[in-house]
């Protein structure tokens, strides 16, 4: 397991099992080999993020799964949804199965939007900006804060784009409406404003989260 060539995003609160982790990842390797995809074409997947950010305003797995798997598929990106597994404690992975494919998975381990697509946009910052065969896992075996950093700061961007939201930042205190307006504005949903406000400090953790849409796995 420590091998692997895989960045993921996890949180430290618990034990993390590399036993348990590594069973989490062949999951979304089998369930990957299920998705076919085109070459991986890096030009190809950075214009199908700027279409996948408008499926971020949209609240239905139902449809913006799909279009995402699609959209990604079609670069050499497969995109995969599993359950975050005990002593885990990660919310996404990214790695390459070979030059050709990579893996994006995602547990929706936080159960809202606002995490799922910035946790999306992270593993797809690393595609982009960094190699397929490096190793860096946060937490574990010295996890490279200087790419976790690039990583966050892709998504951030990709998101709310930097001077568009210094403004609206400067309009505190924020009230429901005006998130709503602010996000309607740059095309994406209100919680992932209110996820990004509360990030920075600039809105209490307690504060707006009924604009958040939260995600249960269903039960077969």
């Amino acid at each position: 397991w420590p091998k692997v060539a895989v960045a993921y995003r996890q949180h430290n609160k618990h034990e993390i099992f590399p036993e348990a982790v590594s069973a989490w990842l062949r999951q979304g390797e089998l369930e990957a080999a299920n998705i076919a995809c085109q070459p991986y074409d890096k030009p190809a997947f950075r214009l199908a993020l700027d279409a996948i950010r408008a499926l971020t305003a949209e609240t239905d797995p139902a449809h913006f799964v799909p279009a995402l798997q699609q959209r990604c598929a079609q670069a050499g990106v497969a995109v995969v949804f599993i359950p975050c597994l005990p002593k885990t404690g990660v919310s996404g992975a990214t790695r390459w199965v070979s030059s050709d494919k990579a893996i994006i998975q995602l547990s929706l381990c936080y159960k809202t939007n606002d995490h799922l697509w910035f946790t999306f946009f992270h593993e797809a910052g690393h595609i982009l900006l960094h190699g397929k065969k490096a190793l860096f896992i946060e937490g574990v075996n010295g996890m490279d804060g200087e790419k976790e950093e690039q990583a966050n700061s892709f998504a951030e961007q990709e998101l709310l784009p930097k001077k568009a939201f210094k403004n609206f930042a400067a309009q505190a205190p924020f009230s429901k409406a005006a998130i709503c307006q602010f996000a309607q504005e740059v095309g994406i949903a209100p919680g992932i404003v209110v996820g990004q406000l509360q990030h920075k400090k600039l809105l209490p953790l307690t504060h707006c989260n009924d604009l958040k849409v939260r995600y249960q796995w269903s039960h077969k």
